[in-house]
């Protein structure tokens, strides 16, 4: 990743990022930036010699003076490279989710080491609603957008309603640990749900499954029959198949 730490801390300074802004407006030379910036002509060209070595800005002669432009294929590379991040596509290798550790039990409420990684039984069971009636309410067309959750408990038999904690969100991309709003999960049953949610849960342990028709009861019932679909980490949410509001 020494490509992309080099871009980053060269996007690191207020003034380098007006070079880059003034430049990708009209490609000029180094006298030309610093008339534009009210500086020195000596500290552009420290601020270039940084840029370039980032390889965020190209210089090609023309006559006696060297015209700077932006080199979009790198600036495009770094927006693909943050994308990944917000996608939780794995770019630093050997990074195993299931092997990280606390060495103490962490107090912060969304921390990985209070998610349970587990086969056995589900307890807890969210359901997206757009609207609260105990166990007739009816599951959510889609899990970013739903209004509300409500939070089954198998074992206590405890039925509440939490708010969506990340309903501005734009759409396809959904937080949804900050929807849940902290709430420790094991299974969300839902109408439709996103690849990126889907494998956001999925890395704190918590299964995702396709709502059938009717209300929280007869899924509840379906659930624990077994005959609910889990999505797949692949799955595509379109608007129609996913009846998505």
């Amino acid at each position: 990743m020494e490509k992309e730490i080099k871009i980053f801390k060269a996007l690191g300074d207020e003034k380098r990022l007006e070079i880059l802004s003034l430049i990708s407006r009209k490609n000029m030379c180094a006298k030309g930036i610093a008339r534009h910036l009210n500086i020195t002509e000596s500290a552009v060209s420290q601020q270039i010699k940084v840029l370039k070595e980032a390889n965020l800005i190209i210089g090609y002669k023309v006559g006696y003076h060297i015209i700077y432009d932006i080199n979009e294929d790198s600036l495009k590379n770094s927006i693909k490279f943050i994308d990944s991040i917000i996608d939780n596509n794995s770019i630093i290798a050997d990074t195993n989710l299931d092997k990280l550790i606390c060495s103490d039990k962490c107090k912060h409420l969304k921390c990985i080491s209070d998610y349970k990684f587990k086969e056995g039984l589900i307890m807890k069971i969210c359901f997206p609603v757009e609207s609260f009636n105990g166990l007739k309410s009816i599951p959510y067309g889609h899990f970013g957008s739903a209004p509300h959750f409500v939070i089954c408990d198998i074992e206590t038999k405890e039925v509440r309603l939490i708010g969506n904690g990340d309903l501005g969100h734009e759409h396809g991309k959904c937080q949804p640990i900050k929807a849940l709003s902290g709430e420790t999960v094991d299974a969300v049953i839902v109408g439709g749900i996103g690849a990126g949610a889907i494998r956001k849960l999925g890395s704190m342990g918590i299964k995702t499954f396709k709502a059938i028709d009717g209300d929280l009861e007869e899924n509840l019932k379906a659930f624990n029959n077994g005959t609910l679909k889990e999505f797949s980490a692949n799955h595509t949410c379109n608007h129609d198949g996913c009846s998505h509001h």
